[in-house]
């Protein structure tokens, strides 16, 4: 990937980002870093850039998983594939094949360095602006840039701490190997605007405790900053999505320190580290005290009035459905791609999801439809509009009928398997010109998921029915068309949670939001049962009660030698695949 620098220094590209140094010479008449703090323009480039590295084409530049290195709309696949809801009809072309779904090539590949890198790279991007601004000296203008792309960096370190972190597993060789190394806990290495080349070649993966301050940190800083800005398009963080970054957040902390409440003893133990200093404390002191901030941020987020839920129409509308973030005021932040950054007919979001396009892999020539679970699928109500979303069992084969929203022509809808989703449509309903088709945008934080924060967050903080109540709300409010949806009786809080989860399920399929999910309340990934839509190759369950080992994202060792503080994970090619039919 081609890079770009606005400062006229020759450097070492931090070793946590890049195998080697960059030997660069700058011409000598471009703008200085205090010319750039100055310049609205330049700034704005800067947070650009930010914002673009989301759509990073070709970062390794590697012939191998080269297919899946399409930015963050690929690792929102990756992430899907590894949990139970997101089966393909055929693996002949499905480029998520492996690592991700078969759970083959799970250790040191070039797969997992995709995502590391992807995500160093947008930090770096994001300390482009953070080391030109000065906020004591800045205008009002400088700050805001500032603090979106200190919103974009804590996103990073939230997602990487999540992917990487080592959980139990319930696979003894593996979880024995990470007591023994003592990686419990250990989440990534922080690289910040700060770190030399000399910090970066020793520079161990942080502990929790550590990381979320340094997250929250940013995120503060962020809020401050944003207080009164107003972006130009949805790609650049504003204050609603540093609220969706905190519900975010503190979601993660409530429910680590609810299920682990050692953690939150050592959290508080290391409150007063004076390496610690500069970072602000979490403030709290039980997990009901982080569900309240989860809570609180999320209703931020829904009171500002500036979103909305999709509505039916906007949901299934065949030319922009799920993929025009400005004609959908649900969508809080998204990815913005135009059709100069479209660079490939097959390596591209919509061409890997889209059923109604001849570009790409996700159609009738490659016959790699995109499904839901079938399991997933039979908890759906008739009542729930989302269900003809996916075709239906009983529909497969035959032409649509009025339910259904599609572009395709009777014969080649009849050609989809039983559940292929129709939810992403390519862009301007444009079916076969890749550069048009798969020129839209992606969405990456919707208001939707803010109303089921809040109602686990009331779960936990005003008990169970309080829960129960704002789930129901919700789903009778935007979902269901007859009002006629009830969580039924719940024997306790778990029963509440699958409750809560199935529809999160539903509602985010094909976004990648959901893994977090999965690994924060070690849900069970369940894809070997009887009558599974899921082919052979993918049919592994977990461990009840554990996280799935390949949920545990192994850290290449091209890392660990150029940063010789790096412990990893254990290599997940040690794991015991479990099929049960």
């Amino acid at each position: 990937m081609k890079k770009r620098y606005l400062t006229t220094i020759a450097f070492c590209a931090a070793a946590s980002l890049f195998n080697s140094c960059i030997e660069e010479t700058f011409p000598t008449d471009v703008a200085s870093t205090e010319q750039v703090a100055e310049s609205t323009t330049a700034l704005e480039a800067l947070a650009n850039a930010t914002a673009a590295h989301m759509n990073a084409y070709n970062i390794l530049n590697a012939s191998s998983a080269g297919s899946t290195d399409y930015g963050y709309p690929a690792i929102m696949t990756s992430r899907d594939v590894m949990c139970n809801d997101f089966p393909v009809s055929k693996t002949g072309y499905d480029y998520f094949n492996n690592p991700w779904a078969s759970t083959n090539y799970l250790g040191n590949y070039t797969y997992q360095q995709i995502i590391w890198y992807f995500y160093y790279g947008l930090i770096n991007n994001a300390h482009s602006t953070i080391r030109t601004v000065d906020p004591a000296e800045a205008s009002e203008a400088a700050k805001q840039y500032l603090g979106s792309a200190l919103a974009y960096r804590a996103m990073a370190y939230l997602e990487l701490s999540c992917m990487f972190e080592y959980k139990q597993t319930g696979v003894s060789n593996l979880d024995s190997k990470a007591s023994a190394e003592k990686i419990y806990g250990l989440t990534v290495p922080i690289v910040s605007e700060n770190t030399t080349e000399e910090n970066s070649q020793n520079n161990p993966r942080a502990p929790f405790y550590k990381m979320y301050r340094f997250i929250l940190n940013d995120l503060n800083r962020a809020e401050e900053y944003l207080a009164d800005f107003t972006r130009k398009a949805r790609n650049t963080p504003d204050l609603n999505v540093v609220y969706g970054l905190k519900a975010r957040t503190w979601l993660e902390i409530a429910t680590r320190f609810r299920l682990y409440p050692e953690d939150l003893s050592t959290q508080m133990s290391h409150e007063s580290d004076s390496e610690l200093q500069d970072l602000a404390p979490l403030g709290v002191s039980s997990a009901e005290g982080c569900y309240a901030k989860a809570l609180e941020y999320a209703r931020k987020a829904i009171n500002s009035g500036v979103y909305s839920p999709l509505t039916q129409d906007q949901w299934h509308n065949t030319t922009s459905g799920f993929n025009k973030s400005d004609s959908q005021n649900s969508w809080m932040l998204g990815i913005i791609i135009g059709t100069n950054s479209v660079n490939s007919n097959y390596k591209n979001f919509i061409g890997n999801i889209s059923p109604e396009t001849t570009f790409g892999v996700a159609n009738y020539k490659y016959d790699t439809y995109r499904m839901i679970s079938k399991s997933l699928f039979e908890q759906i109500s008739d009542a729930d509009w989302r269900k003809v979303t996916w075709i239906a069992p009983e529909d497969a084969g035959k032409a649509p009928t009025a339910k259904y929203h599609t572009l395709l022509s009777d014969e080649i809808w009849a050609k989809a398997p039983a559940y292929t989703g129709f939810k992403f449509r390519p862009g301007s309903g444009e079916m076969d010109t890749y550069k048009t088709g798969a020129a839209t945008d992606v969405p990456v934080m919707r208001i939707e998921e803010m109303y089921f924060i809040e109602a686990e967050a009331l779960a936990f903080t005003q008990g169970m029915e309080a829960g129960v109540s704002a789930l129901e709300k919700f789903m009778n409010q935007y979902r269901y068309t007859d009002g006629s949806y009830e969580c039924g009786q719940l024997a306790g809080i778990d029963e509440f949670l699958d409750k809560l989860m199935i529809q999160k399920r539903v509602e985010f399929w094909g976004e990648g939001i959901v893994y977090f999910d999965y690994k924060r309340l070690k849900m069970q990934v369940l894809r070997g049962y009887k009558g599974t839509n899921h082919v052979a190759s993918q049919r592994f369950n977990s461990i009840l009660g554990y996280v799935a080992p390949w949920l545990n994202i192994y850290i290449t060792e091209t890392e660990e030698r150029i940063n010789i503080g790096i412990i990893n994970n254990p290599d997940p090619t040690m794991v015991i695949k479990l099929w049960s039919e």
